[in-house]
């Protein structure tokens, strides 16, 4: 008892320390995978592969706009993940794989970034429904190299992460993307986690949640989320995003979600600080600039997630 109060207690404290100073060593690209958290969590945190005791599967398409105007430029991008618990839920393992036509960057244009990815997560029980799960991914990241005729290259990374749960509670740290080759002027962030569920009457739901990204090379962004479930029903969500949408953009989400079933869960989210849309590419017209619509238009996301029992009878929970 006394040895677990004193991992409980020390051992968060001392992997901020060493997550902290460990990325602020490492450069590397921030691709849009890390952006779809809202409904891919494992995609920012490698310990959330089988958290949920489960098998998981979401497919998630974004598109601006939702219906192209004739010579306008459109952006689509495709976002899927799998992950399920094993050997008892002690392990669990997972998969991701993204390709999308705009990539997070400083610099304007558009180039093409896809990536795949394997996670796999350790689970550590202790004590009255303590859970710590350390997760790793490893992947294969095409990052857009802007201002160098469109060419891209692609680069191998590593990523690790931390969650601690415990009932409703869940805190958790990571860092999803440490290139093993880095691509010059770009940081692996650290993130940091925290999100609370409030079970309250006639099967209603509050879950609210907390996240920020924070590097030696620039101010630390806060993240905000709130999502209400009426009756386990229907999910109205709300998510302030400043890490960042297109091209490192704040985002301000407004999402609805609902169970179909015992199997599937259907969602749509739309960013109403979206920017806007170029109408006319540079160069087509002889012109070294392009035009924009007077019109801003968000990506408009839409997601759906199929889900099965694995032997441990879980798939009847509601899961906020």
């Amino acid at each position: 008892m006394g040895k677990c109060h004193i991992v409980s207690k020390y051992f968060p404290r001392l992997v901020w320390v060493v997550l902290l100073l460990f990325g602020n060593e490492i450069n590397a690209q921030q691709e849009s995978l890390r952006m779809m958290y809202p409904f891919i969590p494992m995609g920012i945190n490698p310990a959330e592969a089988g958290s949920q005791g489960i098998l998981s599967t979401t497919g998630l398409f974004r598109k601006k706009p939702l219906i192209q105007s004739l010579g306008a430029l459109t952006s689509s991008q495709q976002y899927f993940s799998i992950d399920m618990p094993i050997r008892g839920e002690s392990w669990g393992l997972g998969f991701l794989g993204y390709n999308t036509d705009q990539s997070f960057a400083s610099a304007a244009g558009v180039s093409s970034n896809l990536g795949l990815a394997i996670v796999g997560a350790k689970s550590y029980r202790w004590g009255r429904g303590n859970n710590l799960r350390l997760g790793v991914n490893l992947g294969l990241n095409q990052y857009p190299i802007l201002g160098k005729n469109g060419s891209s290259e692609f680069r191998s990374s590593y990523g690790v992460g931390l969650t601690y749960i415990k009932e409703d509670l869940s805190l958790g740290l990571s860092l999803p993307t440490i290139s093993t080759n880095p691509v010059g002027g770009y940081v692996a962030p650290l993130y940091a986690q925290a999100k609370y569920v409030f079970h309250l009457a006639n099967q209603n739901h509050l879950k609210i949640g907390l996240l920020t990204r924070s590097s030696h090379e620039e101010a630390m962004a806060v993240d905000v989320h709130a999502v209400f479930w009426w009756a386990e029903r229907i999910g109205f969500g709300l998510w302030l995003q400043n890490t960042g949408s297109e091209y490192g953009n704040r985002a301000l989400l407004g999402s609805l979600e609902a169970p179909l079933g015992m199997n599937f869960r259907l969602g749509y989210a739309y960013d109403f600080l979206g920017q806007y849309v170029s109408t006319i590419p540079a160069g087509l017209s002889g012109s070294g600039t392009s035009s924009t619509s007077s019109i801003a238009s968000g990506f408009h996301q839409i997601y759906i997630r199929y889900t099965l029992d694995v032997g441990n009878g879980k798939l009847e929970a509601f899961r906020p």
